[in-house]
């Protein structure tokens, strides 16, 4: 496989990890093989096994939460980190599981080059199977609610492959800590008119143990929909008074 050409001194690749020894080796090894001199830097968010030994025996920037804190505080302090470099203009987001390939970097990189996009969402195909039933219909499910809220076709709303942009991530507060936190981010960023982009990528499933607690995330993700729908109505009603009072 040759290594990737275009160089991307100002992009960093932020990979959050949780008890993630049995792939993240894996993981790394491909990027650098991929992506040499990669600026990468892991997120271990309290892991308990060799984690923490393995991003720093591949040479990454390893950042430490010494309790668990949930996948979205991993990404709020690997942004935080990538952004206070001031050469970073974009940041690529990538699980630790081996579910993102790296060869789809150059296409993320290309798009952000040739047009003016804030985030590029990387999405898989969302068939069985490519994809466990389980998560096609959480997918389809939660990607349907985006896509009504936001007026626009989100066909990958839990994808954790993305390209940030600088401007994006100076723009936004993220307040939600867990797996919801990709869909705060995307409601804020169609919400300050950013440019949202799609890439096609590979569904790659191989039995990997998923963190995800279904019930209790499904709950936060509904929580932070159904917020982000009262606020617009309260939005909407707001200026219609305004039209009626003037």
């Amino acid at each position: 496989m040759l290594p990737f050409q275009t160089g991307i001194d100002d992009i960093a690749v932020v990979i959050p990890a949780y008890n993630a020894g049995e792939t993240l080796g894996q993981v790394l090894s491909k990027i650098f093989e991929i992506i040499p001199g990669c600026q990468v830097i892991v997120v271990d968010d309290g892991s308990t096994d060799n984690t923490c030994d393995l991003a720093t025996r591949h040479g990454t920037k390893l950042i430490r939460h010494h309790q668990n804190r949930g996948k979205g505080a991993a990404l709020k302090t690997g942004f935080q980190a990538a952004i206070s470099r001031p050469e970073i203009q974009a940041v690529i987001t990538m699980d630790a599981d081996g579910q993102h390939a790296p060869e789809h970097v150059s296409e993320f990189v290309r798009v952000f080059r040739e047009t003016p996009v804030d985030l590029i969402i990387g999405c898989r195909q969302l068939r069985w199977p490519q994809m466990p039933i389980p998560r096609i219909a959480s997918n389809k499910i939660t990607s349907a609610l985006v896509s009504w809220r936001l007026g626009m076709k989100i066909p990958d709303s839990q994808s954790g492959y993305r390209l940030h942009s600088r401007r994006l991530l100076q723009s936004i507060e993220l307040r939600t800590n867990g797996y919801e936190t990709e869909s705060e981010l995307l409601f804020k960023a169609a919400r300050l008119g950013m440019i949202i982009s799609f890439i096609p990528i590979s569904t790659i499933y191989a039995g990997e143990r998923s963190h995800i607690h279904g019930w209790r995330d499904t709950w936060r993700f509904v929580k932070l929909w159904l917020t982000s729908v009262l606020r617009l109505w309260a939005t909407q009603v707001v200026f219609l008074m305004l039209q009626v009072m003037g």
